[in-house]
């Protein structure tokens, strides 16, 4: 029997993850900060997932991962209130075949139109909420859009290109509301054109 080991944790010793120093640790406040602005960068910018094979999206073992380091941040940071706000992942080039069937009907008389394809997203949690589809025609400087989010598709709505795809883009994005209860319809509201 004196040969015979008894494991505390039933941690492999030589595993290649890293183990704690101790049981409690405090770090400072420039690392708080740090490791805040690490997540900040990775909840916007990193995504680990195609999203219907047209964007990227973060995959759901990544969102879980995120919310437990928020978790422990939210015990070492104040954090301010912001309001909600809509951003987007890089912009896709989508097939014409592969747009929404109103869109297509939309552009149809029109030559030389470029589709786009983008997830958006809520933040500051990351949700992600819908696509976009546009169809830019640079010749007339347009642009027609689709917004699609939870489970409804808004009409194909004409509005006047951006100096950039992503400036187009915006002003889409811009457009939807953020009325979590307004799941009556979804309505694009653009700006007046000038």
């Amino acid at each position: 029997m004196d040969d015979l080991i008894y494991l505390e944790d039933d941690a492999d010793p030589y595993g290649d993850e890293p183990k704690p120093k101790a049981d409690v640790m405090t770090i400072s406040g420039a690392d708080a900060i740090a490791l805040h602005e690490f997540v900040r960068h990775v909840n916007i910018r990193c995504y680990d997932e195609r999203f219907k094979d047209r964007g990227m999206m973060k995959s759901r073992a990544l969102r879980d991962q995120l919310d437990r380091i928020r978790e422990i941040l939210h015990t070492l940071l104040d954090y301010p209130y912001f309001e909600p706000f809509y951003y987007w992942s890089p912009p896709s080039d989508m097939p014409p075949d592969q747009a929404e069937p109103e869109l297509i009907s939309a552009v149809a008389d029109r030559s030389e139109v470029q589709f786009h394809s983008v997830g958006i997203y809520l933040a500051p949690d990351s949700i992600p909420v819908g696509t976009l589809e546009i169809a830019v025609d640079d010749e007339t400087g347009e642009a027609c859009g689709i917004v699609s989010t939870r489970g409804m598709t808004s009409a194909a709505t004409w509005t006047k290109a951006g100096a950039s795809l992503d400036e187009t883009i915006k002003t889409f994005v811009d457009a939807i509301s953020i009325d979590k209860d307004a799941l009556v319809a979804v309505k694009l509201t653009m700006p007046p054109q000038a």
